[in-house]
């Protein structure tokens, strides 16, 4: 009896082996399509990450995606994939229509073509005369982007004339705060007239113009176009009312710095219009990293939701004191661009 017992226990050993040995195992092509998926969701998490860069920083980011296609590239595995992404954040942050915005999109779209017909294989010379007309490109591309920025007229600073400062509800601020032309004023040496109303669009900013001039300011600073959009205007009338304050403003010899208004995070619905006016008429731009910076600190998304110095008023939409005198340190860096140290109350740089 034991020793049938010791059979039948040997016997179930010996069935389980070979179950176990029978059971199916993951092909190759199961494998591959799995890795395949993986990559595909790795790399559109991080494309939707790249989507969210601040404009500041767009350069670099898609820098990244260029170095990823080059180490690709040089190591003879398949390369286009990088450039996809790279090309997509350019053609959904709706960039201004630069010669090198152009130039870099049109060379990213060849090299993606080249890349996917496997049957073109480049010889050596040629991959390395790719690589190198990329990274020029986009070397001519960052420094534009720079350029775009910054004003490149030749101004002096007077004084005797006053900053104003016209906008909607984030220039004038929400109560007990007064907006970001306060701490503004207490680091320049000249006057900072807050003539912002909550509320108005580029229509009504335009309006305003024989008001502020009544003030004979040197610099005005336009933060407008946010409730354009939310009233539903066009971004032609918003672009064209911008154009006619600045116009207007340079009339009486007074320059202007135009504040990027964010319109969405991932897209912006009018196709980064403030860079675009900035590139047309070079004015001083502030970057919306501005707005986008007192957002992340807000108290109702991280990483503001778990730090103790928000930069958002209750309501969640306007500054308050530490988000305005962060907004102002922006303005301030634009304003020292064009003006330089004079400008500034003494000890402040």
């Amino acid at each position: 009896m034991k020793q049938n017992g010791g059979e039948a226990n040997l016997s179930d050993v010996n069935c389980s082996i070979q179950s176990d040995e029978t059971k199916p195992k993951p092909t190759k092509r199961q494998k591959s399509s799995f890795a395949g998926i993986l990559k595909v969701f790795c790399i559109g998490s991080i494309l939707a990450v790249s989507l969210l860069a601040f404009p500041s920083v767009l350069p670099f980011v898609v820098a990244v995606w260029i170095v990823w296609h080059l180490v690709l590239v040089h190591s003879e595995r398949p390369a286009y994939l990088p450039l996809v992404a790279g090309l997509v954040i350019l053609l959904v942050k709706f960039l201004p229509r630069t010669p090198a915005s152009i130039t870099l999109s049109g060379l990213m779209l060849a090299l993606i073509v080249i890349r996917m017909r496997t049957s073109m294989t480049l010889p050596r010379r040629a991959t390395l005369c790719t690589s190198l007309a990329l990274i020029a490109t986009w070397t001519w591309f960052y420094v534009e982007w720079q350029v775009i920025q910054n004003c490149g007229r030749e101004l002096t600073f007077d004084p005797s004339r006053s900053i104003v400062c016209l906008g909607d509800s984030l220039t004038d601020g929400m109560l007990p705060d007064h907006g970001f032309p306060d701490p503004l004023s207490e680091m320049l040496e000249v006057e900072v007239i807050n003539l912002g109303t909550s509320g108005i669009a580029t229509s009504q900013g335009l309006g305003q113009m024989q008001r502020i001039f009544s003030h004979d300011p040197q610099l005005v600073i336009v933060e407008l176009g946010g409730h354009d959009l939310l009233q539903g205007k066009s971004r032609d009338q918003t672009k064209a009312n911008l154009l006619q304050i600045i116009e207007q403003c340079r009339l009486q010899n007074a320059e202007v710095v135009l504040m990027e208004i964010p319109r969405g995070f991932m897209f912006d619905p009018f196709w980064a219009l403030e860079r675009e006016i900035a590139y047309e008429t070079d004015v001083q731009l502030v970057s919306d990293t501005w707005l986008r910076e007192i957002v992340l600190m807000s108290p109702y998304a991280p990483p503001g939701r778990w730090m103790p110095d928000s930069r958002l008023s209750d309501d969640g939409i306007h500054s308050n004191a530490r988000g305005s005198k962060a907004i102002a340190q922006h303005v301030a860096n634009a304003i020292h661009q064009m003006y330089g140290d004079s400008i500034f109350q003494p000890g402040y740089r």
